[in-house]
């Protein structure tokens, strides 16, 4: 078990005393920060998912703007909750008397950091953000808690004011572009131009969902990869690919974007269609998404902290994060009920 460290905070109220008491400058709304400064390691400290990160990370331009980080200090925990960005230095040092590590971006490198900690006994890290599902060969006896849901759909620009996309693709549409049998948009109802299919870095959970879902198991040598790609970031794709692009997206991350409580990073990505669905209803997430596209979200934490009071203060069926199901919602997630929640 982790020791008490820092003193209980005073009352926060607005972004201004918020930022005073956790000893952070404010950061400008809907742009996700690293801590403030390197946390004690009696701390609950996270790292990974890109997907997650504003909604657990965010430090807003207000508590309302803000993820579950700022939120949950708020209530003066002896444990405070922290999180490292997925994109930033190249190298990160987790928690105070810990050795530097590579940043982990994305679920799978966030998980695997988590996994590294428990087998060293360091206590550096102490949960991960996870937008995959366990996977039992790789993930050991870490615990994935489930804390919201989301979707993943595709992602297509704009050409002069037209889509050379189609407004909707079925499974076997996106599995023919993904393994370039299919190379044009002309071959699936869309104009003709060629396809530029794109995927986020080989760590996101996003990349490993989208392509489950669509029934691959190797890109095709068409799909571009670069290294480094973000995920849910139209920006990243080149200006002169993205009349003919498709990428996978987070609907929640889009949402999220759209609405301004994430950094708006779109640059006119779109979300569309997959097998006659709509992913959005009244710019949210529609429940009745194609079920093979929607997913749950996780916090990944070792066995042995479950039974932590800190711990399940945090991310139990009873704790924090499940109560406060409209900090999710904020973010575009959609809400988990009941003992769906938490552990």
């Amino acid at each position: 078990m982790r020791q008490n460290f820092r003193p209980v905070l005073a009352t926060i109220v607005g972004l201004a005393a918020a930022a005073t008491l956790l000893g952070a400058a404010p950061a400008s709304a809907g742009v996700a920060t690293d801590p403030p400064s390197i946390p004690p390691r009696s701390q609950i400290v996270g790292v990974g998912s890109d997907t997650t990160q504003d909604v657990m990370g965010l430090d807003g331009g207000t508590l309302a703007q803000s993820g579950f980080t700022l939120n949950y200090n708020a209530t003066n925990p002896k444990a405070k909750l922290w999180g490292w960005d997925a994109f930033g230095s190249a190298t990160i040092t987790p928690a105070q008397g810990c050795d530097p590590i590579t940043r982990p971006s994305g679920s799978s490198a966030g998980v695997a950091a988590l996994k590294a900690d428990q087998a060293a006994g360091n206590n550096c890290i102490d949960y991960a953000r996870s937008s995959r599902a366990k996977n039992p060969a790789t993930d050991g006896d870490l615990v994935f808690i489930p804390f919201a849901r989301d979707g993943v759909t595709w992602a297509a620009f704009e050409d002069g004011g037209n889509f050379n996309a189609p407004a909707d693709l079925t499974t076997a549409e996106l599995n023919s572009i993904y393994t370039c049998s299919v190379t044009n948009w002309s071959q699936v109802g869309g104009d003709n131009a060629e396809i530029e299919p794109y995927l986020p870095q080989s760590g996101s959970g996003t990349r490993s969902f989208w392509l489950s879902a669509i029934g691959v198991t190797t890109p095709g040598a068409c799909v571009n990869q670069p290294a480094g790609m973000p995920e849910n970031d139209g920006s990243a794709v080149p200006a002169a690919d993205r009349p003919n692009a498709i990428l996978p997206y987070s609907i929640a991350r889009w949402v999220a974007q759209d609405k301004g409580t994430s950094e708006d990073l779109r640059a006119g990505a779109t979300l569309r269609q997959i097998n006659g669905t709509k992913p959005l209803v009244r710019n949210k997430l529609n429940p009745d998404f194609s079920p093979a596209f929607l997913r749950q979200v996780f916090n990944v934490i070792k066995p042995e902290d479950q039974a932590s009071r800190a711990f399940r203060k945090v991310f139990a069926t009873d704790g924090y994060i499940c109560r406060h199901a409209e900090i999710t919602q904020r973010f575009g997630f959609g809400k988990l009920s009941g003992a769906a929640c938490g552990y």
